[in-house]
């Protein structure tokens, strides 16, 4: 008993050998990099548009909810190494489901108002992700993830794809990927802001199909930010005529730490609008279905390249609790990250000190306010946002053509097209009702074979 105890303290253990602190704290600084960059594009995703204004805002806010999770993970998963970030696909949902919600917003609604409302339907989608995981993971029933269909999964995530490839475009370019808007954004002087991200996207894509270095994602987009100001250099434009050109972000210098991180509280309750955010529910269910997916795949991913076992429920449990107490406090949703982790896996990483560290750097960026931000390039986050995009769109539309049956990959094609050309909210619906058929007649098949 004694020795069993042993093994869980030293498992628990933070710290790590005095002989391997600086190299841990090299990983941690690695990793808490890259994800400040991949931070930064998911909040340049969701605060886009009418919400451009306040991106300062959602880089602290994701910057906060990223420590926050990767500290309460690091400390209480049953794997020393694991990594918390935001998911993809659960972000580009909530993303589209924001965008929606300021449409729904009445003329006239106060930037103030807008703001709370846009903070509460990010909240929201947390406590409740949160509360759905917590229960999965307090009843034991993280295996019962896998009965949705994976045709529809499959479907609802190369329409996330393609919402990622869409506010790329629209990051880089102000303009909306559309047929209406073909024509302008093949114009010279709007087709030269989105072509180096098209570039870049395309590089990473090549660069994720080998075997490569697991620094070689930070450095490429490090070299990226390197070639982009030696153009400018060479091109005769100074960092402070790229803002006003459009090629970084349009973020004021001079915003301090209170700017950058602006939590809800009771005085904001009457400030929000209720009506707009329930009418986005079928999105919200999207992306707490889709985050218990990806939290599944995560760690059965990483079973298999760390070779060892993790107790999916009770990651369920920690990403439960950790996102409801997010939610609480007006953060976003984040969870176990299979990229993130197996990437501090690959880097020598067997304790939970580095994953500490780097969230030590998700919350010192903010805290020097947003004076570095508006010299971030656009084509890079937007090259970041379009490579999500297209692997996403590779894997369900080129690849799956492989590895499904005819029907299923019909099903996932039918629903992506769907919400590209009619629209995402119809898309969805479709997709809950083919879930709800084949779940309905999987569970017929089933009863039949019993009674056999």
């Amino acid at each position: 008993m004694m020795n069993r105890y042993k093994h869980l303290l030293a498992q628990w253990r933070p710290l790590p050998h005095p002989n391997r602190l600086l190299w841990s704290l090299a990983i941690g600084l690695t990793t808490g990099s890259l994800g400040v960059v991949f931070a930064l594009s998911y909040a340049a995703l969701i605060f886009s548009g009418n919400l451009t204004g306040q991106l300062s805002t959602g880089f602290g806010l994701v910057l906060f909810s990223v420590a926050t999770t990767r500290m309460i993970v690091a400390l209480t998963s049953s794997y020393p190494g694991m990594v918390a970030d935001l998911s993809t696909v659960p972000t580009a949902i909530l993303a589209w489901s924001v965008g929606m919600v300021v449409r729904e917003l009445p003329v006239g609604t106060s930037p103030g108002e807008v703001l709370v409302t846009v903070l509460a339907t990010i909240a929201l989608t947390s406590v409740l992700t949160g509360s759905v995981l917590l229960l999965l993971g307090l009843f034991q029933l993280g295996e019962w993830v896998r009965l949705m269909p994976r045709s529809v999964v499959g479907g609802f995530v190369a329409s996330t794809g393609w919402l990622l490839v869409k506010g790329a475009i629209k990051l880089m370019t102000n303009q909306t990927l559309d047929w209406a808007h073909l024509p302008m954004l093949i114009q010279p002087q709007v087709f030269l802001h989105w072509l180096p991200g098209l570039l870049l996207a395309l590089y990473l894509l090549w660069l994720s199909r080998y075997p490569l270095h697991p620094l070689a994602m930070i450095t490429s987009l490090v070299a990226a930010i390197a070639v982009f100001y030696g153009l400018l250099s060479l091109s005769g434009i100074s960092p402070n005529q790229a803002i006003v050109h459009g090629w970084t972000l349009p973020i004021a210098n001079d915003q301090g730490v209170q700017t950058l991180w602006q939590s809800l509280s009771h005085l904001h309750l009457g400030l929000i609008h209720w009506p707009a955010i329930a009418k986005q529910w079928m999105c919200i269910a999207t992306a707490i279905v889709t985050a218990a997916i990806s939290l599944l795949m995560n760690v059965s991913g990483l079973e298999l390249v760390t070779k060892r076992p993790i107790d999916l429920n009770q990651e369920l449990k920690v990403a439960g609790a950790t996102n409801l107490l997010l939610g609480l406090s007006g953060g976003i949703l984040s969870f176990q990250s299979l990229s993130k982790s197996v990437l501090s896996h690959k880097l020598g990483n067997r304790d939970r000190f580095p994953t500490l560290a780097d969230s030590g750097l998700c919350i010192i960026l903010p805290l020097l306010g947003s004076s570095f931000l508006c010299y971030f390039p656009k084509p890079v986050l937007g090259g970041l946002l379009l490579f999500l995009g297209l692997s996403l769109l590779l894997e369900w539309v080129y690849a799956a053509w492989f590895k499904l049956s005819r029907v299923d990959y019909g099903i996932v094609q039918l629903i992506w097209m769907t919400s590209s050309t009619i629209g995402f909210l119809q898309g969805l619906t479709l997709g809950w009702l083919l879930a709800g058929g084949l779940l309905l007649f999987n569970s017929k098949r089933l009863l039949r074979q019993l009674g056999k």
